[in-house]
């Protein structure tokens, strides 16, 4: 193999780019060797490069799950630069608002996410996301690294992206396999902070219904019996706080279906006190307004990850300025 090369290819002759091989990374398959030199391109755009035999070792096509170091050498037909890009951002001149770090170690990166961010580019494709975040960080750092510390961060689950709160993010495969495995059995505590409107009077309720797709982006509650295509979900809701016209819960989504939370409170009755979808709009579903907050009012505070799992297992992001900032004019306002 090649010794310590640029993480980009290197190009040799007119229709190939010879592809540089480090022996750190042998044992590795093709797709996956590629995804890690290159982290800001999509596994799919990656994936059709076999598709249409343009990755070769010699003048052969190589089989997406061939193991590098068995390769006499490996090559790119055609240039990288035809090769879909993960969009970094606007401009892609890495302005903010961006993710803070939380705590970062070998196997994970936890993130505090700003509301209004997703956590993969959306749709438009023209934002900042947490992944083109990582995506920057780590190819600026790559001129400083030895081709051993190259890293490819992988998204195991997702918040709405007008949520703020905590994002964890797995930076090695076995990392990823373990925390989606987690996620997907429930295993994973999730907390989140959420302002409710009107006076909830139960300390302590959860809702058990299933939240399916509904019309123009929304899901719903489905309160029917017998629907068969609808997954259970569930959601506890605890009382922390109760003021003239909102409510601050902690939420605990026992499963994790989109809009879980949102669904559910509506369904209890007490929508976000901010929500477009499900609540209202920024006066709230019942003409409150809230001094010091525009968005949803929700957020991830917390993750607790099960037994098994090295130490840090405990996840926390405390609430941003906006939030804080809500919460204390509530607190004002109710004070004699």
């Amino acid at each position: 193999m090649h010794g310590r090369a640029p993480a980009r290819a290197i190009r040799c002759g007119v229709n190939a780019v010879e592809i540089p091989r480090f022996p750190e990374w042998g044992h590795l398959d093709v797709i996956d060797y590629l995804a890690l030199l290159w982290p800001d391109r999509s596994r799919r755009a990656i994936q059709s490069l076999f598709a249409l035999g343009r990755i070769r070792s010699g003048s052969t096509p190589v089989a997406a799950r061939r193991t590098v170091g068995k390769l006499d050498d490996l090559w790119l037909f055609g240039s990288l630069d035809d090769v879909e890009r993960i969009p970094l951002g606007p401009g892609e001149e890495g302005r903010g608002p961006w993710p803070a770090i939380i705590h970062e170690d070998p196997r994970i990166v936890a993130l505090s996410k700003p509301s209004g961010m997703p956590v993969v580019p959306d749709r438009t494709r023209s934002g900042g996301s947490c992944l083109a975040f990582l995506i920057r960080r780590e190819l600026d750092a790559r001129p400083r690294k030895s081709p051993g510390e190259f890293i490819r961060h992988r998204i195991v689950h997702r918040i709405d992206g007008l949520t703020s709160g905590l994002v964890l993010v797995a930076k090695t495969p076995e990392a990823e396999r373990q925390l989606s495995a987690d996620f997907e059995s429930h295993r994973i505590r999730k907390e989140y902070l959420a302002i409710l409107s009107g006076c909830v009077r139960p300390a302590r309720f959860s809702v058990n219904c299933p939240v399916i797709p509904g019309r123009k982006g929304k899901m719903r509650a489905e309160v029917s019996r017998g629907a068969a295509e609808a997954g259970s979900a569930l959601t506890d809701f605890d009382v922390l706080e109760r003021f003239a016209t909102v409510t601050l819960v902690r939420a605990r989504p026992r499963t994790g279906r989109t809009h879980q939370i949102r669904v559910h409170a509506w369904a209890a009755g007490h929508p976000l006190a901010i929500d477009p979808l499900y609540g209202g709009p920024a006066g709230g579903a019942a003409g409150v307004r809230i001094n010091g907050i525009e968005r949803l009012t929700l957020h991830a505070q917390r993750y607790i990850l099960p037994d098994g799992w090295e130490e840090p297992r405990v996840f926390e992001c405390p609430p941003p300025e906006d939030f804080e900032a809500a919460l204390d004019w509530l607190r004002r306002k109710s004070s004699p």
